[in-house]
């Protein structure tokens, strides 16, 4: 009898996650953490605004606007890889990452890790700042079908792997290997208007360091609290 209900509970679950497959296919995500069928790719334009921590911005320049350009493509055995560009004037941002997903049901989870490198320059008024580094995002993702609606939570690490900050051509500061903190994201993706999605989404960091903060030269040593609200239109 156990046999016989094992296997039919393995079915069940096989024939849940077959549907929901089906209909992830037909409707484009960046964040949910689905599998995804080889090679398909999703892509997303929109902006992030960061709201700087008062304790190191004052509030007249604690916002920071930018582009925010994604891309997901799935590949064989339930990977996917992912790409993103955060892009200003003074701070740009570009990250990829390999992540392993798995659904059943309506519920997904996806395990990755993200690599990215950053630069920021300050060449105008007198200035001549400039400061890059690589950041490591190592992150655990999950989400839920609502059907038209998908919600996705995910948590990240925030390891400085290395950073430089240079006045003109001397070095002023230097650091690797470091944990700076963490990060939460929540998205929900649903149709916009027409045949088109949206993503909206918040994402809160706890950490000593964000990388669109370099250019307020902070030397708080402690973590803050660095919000940011996300849109974007899936292509």
């Amino acid at each position: 009898m156990q046999p016989m209900l094992r296997h039919m509970f393995l079915l069940t679950a096989l024939l849940l996650n077959a549907s929901f497959l089906a209909a992830q296919e037909a409707a484009p995500a960046i964040y949910y953490p689905a599998p995804r069928a080889a090679w398909s790719t999703d892509v997303s334009i929109g902006l992030r605004v960061l709201t700087v921590p008062r304790a190191i911005a004052e509030e007249e320049i604690n916002k920071a606007p930018a582009v925010d350009v994604q891309i997901a493509m799935g590949l064989p055995w339930q990977f996917a890889v992912d790409g993103r560009m955060v892009l200003q004037y003074v701070t740009n941002h570009f990250r990829a990452g390999l992540r392993w997903t798995y659904r059943f049901g309506p519920l997904s989870a996806g395990i990755g890790d993200d690599a990215a490198f950053w630069f920021g320059f300050f060449d105008f008024e007198g200035f001549d700042n400039s400061m890059s580094g690589w950041i490591n995002y190592p992150n655990l993702s999950l989400g839920w079908d609502f059907g038209d609606v998908r919600l996705t939570a995910r948590g990240e690490a925030i390891y400085l792997m290395s950073q430089r900050s240079l006045a003109g051509e001397n070095e002023v500061s230097s650091t690797k290997n470091r944990i700076a903190g963490g990060a939460l994201t929540l998205v929900l993706e649903q149709p916009f208007w027409h045949d088109t999605h949206a993503l909206l989404g918040v994402r809160l960091a706890w950490t000593k360091f964000h990388y669109q903060s370099w250019f307020a030269f902070s030397t708080f040593d402690r973590r803050l609290l660095f919000s940011e609200l996300l849109f974007g239109l899936l292509l």
